[in-house]
């Protein structure tokens, strides 16, 4: 990966480790649920944010070379692969 999203993609990872830690308390704790849930769905959004930064830095550096590659078969296999991994991010 390359700057800036390398950066970014591990501060929000680091984030979410906190927020894991954060979560297991709660429940050890006893937490009320719907407090326990709205920490759940903060962390999905933090890890969902990571996707589009390492997607970027992927089509930035490898992107490009496949992208502009003479060779058809390397540059559609490289567009399916893109394609695939945001069918996958869709779910």
């Amino acid at each position: 990966m390359i700057e800036p999203f390398k950066d970014k993609a591990i501060k929000r990872l680091k984030r979410a480790k906190g927020q894991i830690d954060g979560i297991i308390k709660m429940i050890e704790e006893g937490k009320y649920c719907n407090d326990i849930t709205t920490q759940v769905l903060a962390l999905q959004g933090a890890v969902k944010g990571v996707t589009p930064l390492i997607l970027e830095s992927h089509l930035n550096t490898c992107g490009a070379k496949h992208l502009n590659s003479k060779d058809k078969e390397r540059r559609d296999k490289f567009i399916k692969e893109i394609i695939r991994t945001c069918e996958l991010s869709s779910r």
